[in-house]
């Protein structure tokens, strides 16, 4: 009986359903940011090796991270890389300020229901999902430095060079 009880609590445990190395990207659809009136289905980037950054205004290391993934995704978005920004601030108003503070031409979506976080299980800020052609987790990534930005760009590369 004891086993059955720690079976069911472990089924129903949040870090069951972590996205981890190795788990299928979850399946969501977000208001963009940068673009008004439409929404973007991770989904629909299948094929494409993606890079999910979550970032918010607030959060200092997203200050360092935002130029190095876009040095990042104009080297490489013509080989099939896309860099998907997803912003956890609270007001549209301090989102666009931080996006004209550090510009970025990669897609950006709006999480103000906070559904994308929970269905990553973003614990961290920055929190980065690297996810390969097939649609799987293959790196997950928590907080940034400038060694992370440089480890980011190896996985890219490697991933960019399996065949598809």
């Amino acid at each position: 009986m004891q086993r059955l009880i720690a079976l069911l609590l472990l089924a129903v445990s949040p870090a069951v359903f972590a996205v981890e190395a190795g788990t299928p990207m979850p399946s969501l659809t977000a208001p963009r940011l940068d673009v008004a009136n439409q929404t973007l289905d991770l989904v629909s980037l299948k094929g494409n090796v993606v890079y999910v950054d979550f970032w918010a205004s607030w959060c200092t290391p997203c200050r360092l991270s935002f130029p190095a993934l876009e040095a990042i995704y104009k080297d490489d978005q013509s080989r099939g890389l896309v860099v998907l920004g997803i912003g956890k601030d609270s007001s549209v108003e301090d989102a666009q300020k931080f996006m004209r503070k550090i510009p970025v031409s990669f897609p950006l979506v709006s999480d103000f229901q906070d559904s994308a976080a929970k269905a990553f299980n973003v614990k961290t800020m920055p929190s980065g999902y690297l996810i390969d052609r097939k649609g799987f987790v293959r790196k997950v990534h928590r907080g940034f430095t400038e060694q992370t930005g440089a480890e980011i760009r190896r996985e890219i590369e490697s991933l960019l060079n399996e065949p598809s």
